[in-house]
Parts: structure tokens; C-alpha cells; sequence
């Protein structure tokens, strides 16, 4: 008889492609890991995995067998589902935020969270999405709210929510009402996001006209670094408008008009297909209602 455990170790590889990753998330060994693989080859009477020193791939016996795998596990989760009480789940999500969501909706989704299932812990790291990407991808995390859309194929996404960006400043570096050309803009200094984050190569793309004066790029990992510096005049913050939305109405910034359009900032939940995602499943839940709250 093929056991459950051995379906999910067998999942586990075929995703990770990797033996050793497979074990570091099931808290085993590597080679009780090849030992139940290969004792499912034998249950089976076919051989599922290529294995070579620096390649991995399944055969086309193992890629059938993946797809049924997946699915008796997925049909296991939802019988347990359907007979345990949701708020006594127990465990640890390990959460990656873009700093973006920390200062918008992050604290109604935790709030929430604790409400709802409160023998879940969160484990929360904040950082810029394309380490959140690689930290989903080294299954150091469960689930990153980053930013989007995921060119990678092993890593599910859904939409959360769209964040207008736009340029911002003291009234004190004396802006215009209405449109201005991008060229007065940039003739300040500009205070964004981190390098290699997609907002800051947005930006370096939208900078490169050569009619352009030579501009000044601060890139910021702490976004409430880039607010200070726009407060005190030091440049022109372009940064998601609802960070800045109590500062704008209390007249400390005003948001500097652009004849450029500037695009949104579209926000994801990313996460690794799982043979066991409920956490992940609910987390996903609660995250969409505290992204539409506002």
C-alpha cells in the first residue's frame, strides 16, 4: 500500500528538484527521503526521476504519477477540512511583506488573523519583492505580499490590490498646480524605492530620454526614509500616494502633477504549490478582505 507520506515526499522533490530541499521541509533526512522515493519506484514498477549529479527531471511515468499525487493529496486536505473546526488550526505562517503593505493594510490583515485563528503564529519579514521572490523560491517563506506580476512558473500568485504612485514634495520647493513636464520634475532630486525593485527601473527607463536633464536618483529601502526626505525638502519623493495621504492632507506634502503617467504598483500574494496549503489557503482569504478594505 502507497502511504500518504510517501505520495508527499515524492511531491515535494518533483517541486523543489531537489532531495535535499525535500527534506529540509518535511524535518528529515536526505536519505530517508531517497529511500521512500525509491520504495514508491519499486510499489510502482517504474522508475520516476532521472537523477544526475548536476540535472534533475521526471520521467514520464513520474509526471503522471505528480499530477494524481497532487491531486490525492488535495482531495485528503479537503476531507480533513471538511470535518475540523477552521479556528482550532494550528501553526506557523511564515509571511514576507514589501514594505508598501506594512504602512497600508498589513496591520488589518494581522489584526484579523489573530481575530480569527489565534493559534496561528505569523512570522513576518519584511523586504523588497525580488528578495521576497527568492526567499519564496529557498522555502525560507510560506507567502509574500510583493509586488507583481511573477514570471516564475513555480511560484503561484493572486492579485491583491493596484497602488496609484505619483510624485510628491514640500510645498516649499514651490510646484505648480496642474500637469508639470516630466523636465521640472526631474530637475530635482528624486527619492524612490531600492534599487532593482521594479518601481526604480520603471523609473531609470522613464529618466533615460535624453531631453532630460541629468537627475539625481535616491533609491531608498525604507519608505518612511524617502517620506522624511521629501518632508524636509531634500527632493521629490515618488512613492505609493496612500502612504503619504495624512502628510498631503495636512498640507506637509503636496503631490507634484506629471504630464507622464505613472503606472500603478500591482501587488500579489506569491506562494510555492504545497501538498497541504490551508494556512495558506486561509491566509490568502483574509488578505484579499484587508486589500479591498482600503
Amino acid at each position: 500500500m502507497i502511504e500518504f507520506r510517501t505520495l508527499e515526499t515524492f511531491v515535494w522533490v518533483a517541486q523543489l528538484k531537489s532531495f535535499r530541499g525535500a527534506a529540509a521541509r518535511l524535518n528529515t533526512t536526505q536519505p530517508s527521503v531517497s529511500q521512500r522515493i525509491a520504495q514508491l519506484e519499486e510499489q510502482l514498477g517504474a522508475r520516476l526521476i532521472e537523477r544526475g549529479r548536476s540535472s534533475f527531471a521526471l520521467t514520464e511515468a513520474g509526471r503522471s504519477v505528480l499530477v494524481q499525487a497532487e491531486r490525492l493529496l488535495r482531495l485528503r486536505a479537503e476531507l480533513v477540512a471538511s470535518v475540523t473546526d477552521r479556528s482550532q488550526l494550528r501553526g506557523t505562517l511564515r509571511l514576507g511583506a514589501a514594505e508598501t503593505i506594512v504602512h497600508t493594510w498589513l496591520p488589518r490583515f494581522v489584526e484579523a488573523m489573530s481575530a480569527r485563528y489565534d493559534r496561528v503564529t505569523l512570522e513576518i519579514e519584511v523586504d523588497i519583492s525580488p528578495n521576497l521572490r527568492e526567499r519564496l523560491l529557498s522555502q525560507e517563506i510560506d507567502l509574500a505580499f510583493m509586488l507583481g506580476p511573477i514570471s516564475e512558473p513555480s511560484i503561484l500568485s493572486r492579485p491583491l490590490r493596484d497602488e496609484p504612485t505619483g510624485f510628491f514634495a514640500s510645498p516649499r520647493l514651490g510646484f505648480p498646480a496642474g500637469q508639470n513636464p516630466l523636465a521640472r520634475i526631474a530637475a530635482f532630486p528624486i527619492i524612490t524605492f531600492a534599487r532593482n525593485t521594479q518601481p526604480y527601473m520603471r523609473l531609470r527607463e522613464l529618466l533615460s530620454d535624453p531631453h532630460l536633464p541629468p537627475t539625481r536618483l535616491h533609491a531608498s529601502a525604507a519608505l518612511a526614509t524617502a517620506v522624511r526626505m521629501a518632508l524636509d525638502g531634500l527632493g521629490v519623493a515618488l512613492i505609493p500616494a496612500s502612504i503619504v495621504a495624512d502628510d498631503v492632507a495636512a498640507g506637509r506634502l503636496v503631490e507634484v502633477g506629471c504630464a507622464q503617467r505613472i503606472p500603478d504598483l500591482q501587488f500579489v500574494a506569491g506562494w510555492l504549490a504545497s501538498p497541504d496549503v490551508s494556512i495558506i489557503e486561509l491566509a490568502l482569504e483574509i488578505a484579499a478582505e484587508a486589500a479591498a478594505a482600503g
